[in-house]
């Protein structure tokens, strides 16, 4: 590696290792991560532990608005998986899967649920790309899919110690859900131990995602 590449190249690896506690189902050993995505038709939290840079263990609970108006709720451990990740001078890019079986309440029913997911991401400090695929089998009928895309880009290039922005526009589709697609435009803002996310979709619907690094 050339010497005038080195500093930028750490400077990158300690702002993604840092920024990576937050937005990812696996972090670095020894890490606790406490996330959390909230959207009137859908809630999502996460209690993840990091035993190792490849694999976590997670307690997740979610409340899903469903089409009859009827809110549903989530409970269940979950296990996440680092598959594949490439390393390049100013990228990162990841394969996450995941998965995990629990209880369901829904319509004064309880059952169990089932689910299994994956995760790909591809970021620089200039631009961002992920897509995330979930499906749930429930003993109480009707399987749940949901389907999450977004792209970035941050304003400006921060160094680590810096707070970093980003500008995202992110795609929902919940065929399941009493919203069926929401396109919502937000800004993420990272610092230290704590990520905000805030934004409202086109048709009105806020949203606010928090992170915590412990």
């Amino acid at each position: 590696m050339k010497h005038y590449k080195l500093p930028k190249y750490l400077g990158f690896m300690a702002l993604f290792s840092s920024y990576a506690a937050f937005a990812h189902p696996v972090s670095y050993k020894g890490a606790t991560t406490l996330m959390t995505w909230s959207q009137p038709f859908l809630s999502d939290t996460w209690l993840v532990y990091s035993a190792s840079p490849n694999y976590a263990f997670a307690a997740r609970t979610m409340r899903m608005q469903m089409k009859d108006g009827e809110d549903s709720y989530l409970y269940m451990p979950q296990f996440d998986y680092l598959l594949k990740r490439w390393n390049e001078t100013d990228l990162q890019a990841n394969i996450y899967v995941y998965g995990g079986y629990g209880g369901l309440r829904a319509n004064d029913k309880t059952g169990t649920v089932g689910l299994v997911g994956f995760e790909i991401d591809a970021e620089d400090r200039k631009y961002y790309a992920s897509l995330k695929y979930e499906s749930m089998f429930s003993s109480l009928g009707e399987d749940i899919q949901q389907t999450v895309v977004r792209v970035g880009i941050a304003p400006y290039e921060a160094e680590y110690n810096e707070l970093t922005s980003w500008f995202m526009l992110q795609a929902q589709y919940h065929p399941n859900l009493a919203r069926e697609f929401a396109l919502t435009p937000l800004a993420r803002f990272f610092y230290k131990s704590a990520l905000l996310e805030a934004g409202s979709s086109f048709k009105g619907d806020w949203m606010i995602n928090l992170m915590f690094h412990f």
